[in-house]
């Protein structure tokens, strides 16, 4: 199933886009989110943490004091968890938007040129922790794309429509 909609593109990234190519990279990695269906990925992810904080709830109410500790380790351990899958996604919008820009004539090799542009634009930011944020740091990102960049090449074709080796 594909999803329908829009994808959006701030405006502000287009300087660090700098070319088509770049933009390739950030159009292939929003399609990319999209086709996967990362979005209702998050929401099924989302009812299940909940239930089981639920059924955790009804199965220890009998004991307060059980059942504080796994609120606590509940209420901890579950962003954690919600966190790495959003990480996992961001990769895996890597690895397929890869694979689209190639397949839209774009070299993939260009999308780690892209990525180093946007971690040289957000030096001196503060950044949380990688096991604390939403996305992967710029370091494990570029190193993920430089893996999967062999698989892109394959769906790449050169302007004489001969695969690329």
């Amino acid at each position: 199933m594909y999803a329908r909609g829009k994808i959006v593109v701030y405006t502000g990234l287009l300087p660090v886009t700098q070319d088509d190519a770049g933009l390739a990279t950030v159009m292939g990695h929003e399609i990319a989110h999209a086709i996967a269906g990362h979005s209702a990925e998050r929401m099924s992810q989302q009812m299940v943490s909940q239930g089981i904080g639920v059924a955790g709830n009804v199965a220890l109410s009998k004991n307060s004091k059980t059942q504080s500790v796994f609120n606590t380790l509940y209420g901890v351990g579950t962003p954690l968890v919600m966190l790495n899958y959003s990480r996992n996604q961001e990769l895996e919008a890597d690895r397929l938007g890869l694979i689209f820009m190639a397949m839209a004539g774009y070299n993939p090799q260009s999308a780690t040129t892209f990525w180093q542009r946007m971690a040289t634009a957000s030096q001196g930011s503060q950044k949380p922790p990688e096991f604390l944020s939403t996305h992967p740091s710029d370091a494990t990102r570029i190193a993920q794309i430089q893996r999967s960049i062999p698989e892109a090449q394959k769906y790449y074709k050169s302007t004489t429509g001969k695969p690329i080796k």
